[in-house]
């Protein structure tokens, strides 16, 4: 699963310690995720009907701890497992019987537990709008990019004491992408018609419509990151690319250094990042690190630090 460093104007952990928390995440993951394997093997997940709910939802389950103790659940490492799956998540049974379905619901889990990661530390946390947990272009990234990518999604860095909020940036070992996702409305057909011009224009079937040219984005955002990295002498190629799952695009004066990813070949250009193997690199956690310090961050005292 690709990493979320940073969200919006959002404090991250992160910014404390790159280093850390990029390899942290990977251990803590691989650990909760076996945790969990041998929780399910092991019967830690119960069947039980939640009588109060029966005559308002009909037969809801939820997962409980057994009665049985073993030597599993004196574990420190198992303690999450308990407090975040065993104890009230609401989780449908069915999700835990099958390899597939487990796998969904982790995903979902740890998804979950990287807004957290990228909201907050120990100290200061930001308030998550609802819209991010809404967002299906974030959850996409987070959970199919694999764990070498890091994500900075549409940050606000700080450019000459000015607030700048930029595409989304993704960090993979050897490249850096500034990506902007072109939705087409629902339709089975759509195409956007590149141009130089301020406006695109989207045609679909009923009609069309004018949409802003993401190319000024894009642009500024790569000026903006080649700026910081050059500060450091950090020498990472940036890729500018236009992503639309949904619809075609059409440029055919396509500007040097600008990528189309549409529906012909995204699952293509998908895929080939997932099957990057390549481990994180010392160049990427500085230039991750380089662009953090530049963040803006707006945040507040955790309530448990207040309560001290």
């Amino acid at each position: 699963m690709g990493q979320i460093l940073k969200l919006y104007d959002y404090i991250s952990r992160y910014e404390m310690n790159t280093n850390q928390y990029t390899n942290q995440f990977i251990r803590l993951k691989k650990e909760r995720w076996e945790s969990l394997q041998k929780a399910c093997e092991n019967g830690f997940f119960t069947e039980e009907k939640d009588e109060s709910e029966k005559t308002t939802k009909g037969n809801i389950f939820s997962f409980k701890r057994g009665k049985k103790r073993s030597a599993a659940e004196t574990d420190k490492k198992y303690e999450w497992f308990y407090k975040e799956f065993s104890e009230g998540t609401g989780l449908n049974v069915d999700l835990l019987t099958s390899d597939r379905k487990r796998a969904e619901a982790f995903k979902e889990y740890i998804y979950r537990f990287q807004l957290k990661w990228a909201s907050s530390t120990i100290s200061q946390i930001s308030s998550i709008q609802h819209e991010v947990y809404l967002d299906k272009e974030l959850e996409m990234l987070a959970q199919s990019l694999p764990d070498s990518y890091f994500i900075l999604y549409k940050p606000v860095l700080k450019v000459r004491k000015a607030a700048v909020e930029l595409t989304v940036v993704l960090l993979a070992p050897l490249k850096i992408y500034c990506v902007v996702f072109l939705e087409g409305r629902n339709e089975r057909e759509s195409v956007f018609l590149g141009s130089k011009n301020r406006f695109w224009e989207e045609r679909f079937q009923n009609g069309t419509r004018n949409v802003l040219n993401p190319c000024a984005s894009l642009f500024r955002t790569e000026k903006v990151l080649a700026n910081i990295l050059n500060e450091k002498a950090i020498d990472l190629p940036i890729e500018k690319l236009i992503i639309s799952r949904t619809s075609y695009i059409d440029y055919p004066d396509l500007p040097f250094g600008l990528s189309i990813v549409d529906k012909r070949n995204w699952r293509e250009w998908l895929t080939k990042q997932q099957k990057n193997t390549a481990p994180i690199k010392s160049k990427q956690i500085s230039a991750a690190r380089q662009l953090l310090y530049h963040g803006e961050s707006r945040s507040h005292d955790r309530k448990e630090w207040l309560d001290s």
